[in-house]
């Protein structure tokens, strides 16, 4: 209960959060979907693209475009 006081989310959106912000990082450094997917502990590929899209309001493969359009 003070955790989820302390931080406005239960332990498992900390986690999931906490997770994909990971795979962001691994996104940014050219790693491919499928493989931050699995890094992250998703079961399969289409299940990390819907909660990467759920949180961010992109795909994970967008995402990883405009990373490398940037550097």
């Amino acid at each position: 209960r003070l955790f989820t006081r302390e931080t406005g989310m239960s332990l498992g959106e900390w986690r999931r959060r906490c997770r994909l912000l990971q795979a962001m990082r691994l996104l940014a450094r050219g790693t491919s979907v499928t493989e931050v997917a699995l890094e992250s502990g998703y079961a399969s590929t289409s299940a990390f693209v819907s909660a990467f899209k759920a949180l961010f309001g992109i795909t994970p493969g967008q995402y990883a475009s405009k990373t490398r359009g940037a550097a």
